[in-house]
């Protein structure tokens, strides 16, 4: 079969869309019976590479957004039509539930499904509405003409019960729960990196409790930045380590307070040293439609303080390898921290369970084209 995945909001350097996209792309280069393609937004049509693979994504015209604009929202999907026409695509992924909506009508010969990385109304409408009549009710128009969109989908992936749930509630015929993979290899229990610590300003002694991800305002970052006060406060005088980029990273990088540090980009090999080096993850999103960060933290038996809610809760919950805390509740979060760190060994074992028993990344990609071929059966 050949597939095409359309991205229209992607980073060339970070995110957890970006990794999806390496590691389906490294499965399918095994798979001598299907082919995969992918666009995504660049500087125009055309070709570049994916991360630091072989692989080419095709690419149409993206707009640069964010302080220091990498990010790209895809505007012309031109090139994306062109190979479901070209190539015989027979199996249409999208990745946003923003733009897709060109794909909603029926197409012969091709399968419609969306992986929902973003749900709108958690993560960008309620927040922008607010309590304010109007914008309440623009952002249920926005929402109802999504929802009726994707209701035509063959297929809606989701990557959570959390998601798949809200999904449910609001009229979806056509979800299904696909647990996201997971690198094995890359993230599992090892050796700490005490030199790591060192090198980002920490006392690799003391604990540290380290915020991984990107630094944008739907992540709960106003939630982290009120709480390390109180964290390093604790009587086990634990450290805050910030890493990621976005809209806040100014404010963290000028953070000055004994026993903070402000990381900057990690790439992926120095991402999981640093979580096999950690005392805890600080996950302040409530909104996250799986939560991959906090996965790698629990395969690499890092115990993860979350907020009570989106899919990084959820596995917190059901692993039990962690605390939650009220979202958007920075007295909760520091209140959080303060029940873990006595209980580290503990939930570090649980986590490790937890990993143990996630599927790979391998077995993901595999799950999804097997469901696909029978969807495609079914139509036949």
């Amino acid at each position: 079969m050949v597939f095409l995945d359309v991205n229209s909001f992607l980073s060339p350097r970070g995110g957890g869309a970006r990794t999806y996209h390496i590691q389906k792309a490294e499965w399918f280069s095994r798979q001598a019976e299907h082919r995969y393609l992918v666009v995504g937004p660049g500087a125009g049509v055309g070709a570049e590479r994916l991360g630091d693979t072989e692989f080419l994504m095709r690419t149409g015209w993206g707009l640069p957004y964010g302080r220091s604009r990498n990010y790209r929202v895809l505007l012309d999907y031109s090139e994306a039509d062109r190979l479901i026409d070209r190539e015989g695509v027979e199996v249409l992924e999208t990745g946003d539930p923003w733009i897709s909506a060109r794909w909603s009508m029926r197409r012969p010969g091709v399968l419609r499904t969306c992986m929902w990385h973003s749900d709108p109304h958690t993560a960008y409408l309620a927040p922008w509405a607010g309590r304010n009549p109007v914008r309440k009710l623009l952002a249920r128009i926005v929402l109802s003409r999504v929802d009726t969109w994707h209701r035509h989908f063959d297929r809606i992936w989701c990557a959570s019960e959390w998601i798949a749930d809200l999904l449910r509630g609001r009229g979806y015929p056509n979800v299904e729960r696909i647990r996201f993979g997971v690198d094995h290899e890359r993230f599992r229990p090892g050796p700490r990196a005490p030199e790591l610590l060192t090198r980002l300003g920490l006392d690799p002694d003391r604990p540290v409790v380290l915020y991984a991800g990107r630094l944008d305002f739907e992540k709960g970052v106003s939630t982290l930045q009120a709480a390390i006060p109180g964290i390093l406060g604790l009587p086990e005088r634990p450290q805050v380590l910030v890493t990621g980029r976005g809209e806040w990273e100014e404010k963290f990088r000028e953070t000055r307070l004994e026993g903070f540090a402000y990381g900057g980009f990690l790439d992926r090999d120095a991402l999981s040293d640093l979580l096999r080096s950690s005392t805890l993850l600080l996950a302040t999103c409530a909104v996250e439609t799986f939560g991959l960060g906090v996965l790698e933290s629990l395969c690499s038996g890092l115990p993860v303080v979350s907020a009570d809610g989106g899919g990084g809760g959820e596995q917190v919950r059901h692993s039990g390898a962690g605390e939650l805390f009220a979202p958007d509740d920075p007295v909760a979060a520091v209140d959080a921290v303060r029940r873990a760190l006595p209980r580290v060994a503990e939930l570090s074992h649980r986590a490790r369970d937890w990993g143990n028993r996630w599927p790979s990344w391998d077995e993901m990609f595999q799950s999804q084209a097997d469901a696909c071929a029978e969807l495609w059966r079914s139509r036949a």
